[in-house]
């Protein structure tokens, strides 16, 4: 199950570091284009209970819990900051002071994974119906997560093989929306709009680049041999997922 992101709006914050945060309403289409179903982060008995993180990282400290539920058509995070550690007492006051102060500046995200979902049309267009979402951890971050932010290149990007696993994960998804979309439009009539196709021909191109070059040039025989046995599992491993992608366009 991979991890996807996205954003939520935290609506305040006690002095014994107890907050509140707006994950989704259940009714609406977020900006991502997905929709949810009543149940889809309430179905874990007790709420689903998970580690507040700082920007995705998993391998800090946590700097508290929080509890995801839903209440009346709205999933929301019921945060606590551990306020016995240092960390969790630097984040709570920065954060009362975000949330006293001005417009609040400082954005959160959630990660999960998608246990169950479906496809549906709505308005001539494609839309994914989550129904059943494992909550994984709740995010302070710089930027707000989700379709087009730059949250993903917060979080430590791991080995070349892991951030390799992680793209292919990322272009699975975003090849089934676009054939979702592909046809959903080719059954009105339609086509992909002609900046969609830019952006996807882009994408090709330079899938295309990175695997017929390498990138690194090493003066060393062992760092020329580590460097192209990277490019060869980044083409092996991405091979598939491009050629499935190229057949959108």
């Amino acid at each position: 199950m991979k991890t996807e992101i996205k954003s939520l709006i935290v609506e305040k914050m006690d002095d014994a570091g107890h907050g509140l945060a707006r994950i989704a309403t259940l009714s609406a289409v977020d900006y991502d284009g997905d929709a949810y179903e009543e149940g889809a982060f309430g179905w874990k008995e007790g709420g689903q209970w998970v580690p507040i993180l700082p920007a995705h990282n998993r391998k800090a400290l946590p700097l508290g819990k929080a509890r995801v539920y839903e209440d009346k058509g709205v999933a929301f995070a019921e945060l606590h900051l551990n306020l016995d550690t240092a960390d969790g007492r630097d984040w709570h006051s920065h954060l009362k002071f975000d949330l006293a102060k001005g417009v609040p500046s400082q954005e959160w995200s959630y990660g999960y994974g998608v246990m169950d979902a479906r496809q549906e049309l709505r308005g001539g267009e494609v839309v994914r119906v989550l129904k059943k979402l494992d909550v994984h951890e709740v995010s302070p971050v710089v930027r707000g997560a989700g379709a087009g932010t730059g949250t993903l290149g917060m979080k430590s990007r791991g080995t070349f093989a892991d951030q390799i696993d992680q793209a292919i994960a990322d272009l699975d998804d975003l090849v089934e929306r676009a054939e979702g979309v592909k046809a959903a439009r080719e059954g009105d009539g339609r086509q992909l709009g002609a900046e969609r196709l830019a952006q996807l021909g882009e994408l090709k191109a330079r899938l295309e680049a990175v695997l017929e070059t390498g990138r690194a040039d090493p003066d060393d025989a062992e760092a020329k041999a580590r460097a192209e046995g990277e490019r060869l599992a980044a083409a092996f491993e991405t091979r598939d997922a491009f050629r499935r992608w190229a057949r959108t366009l």
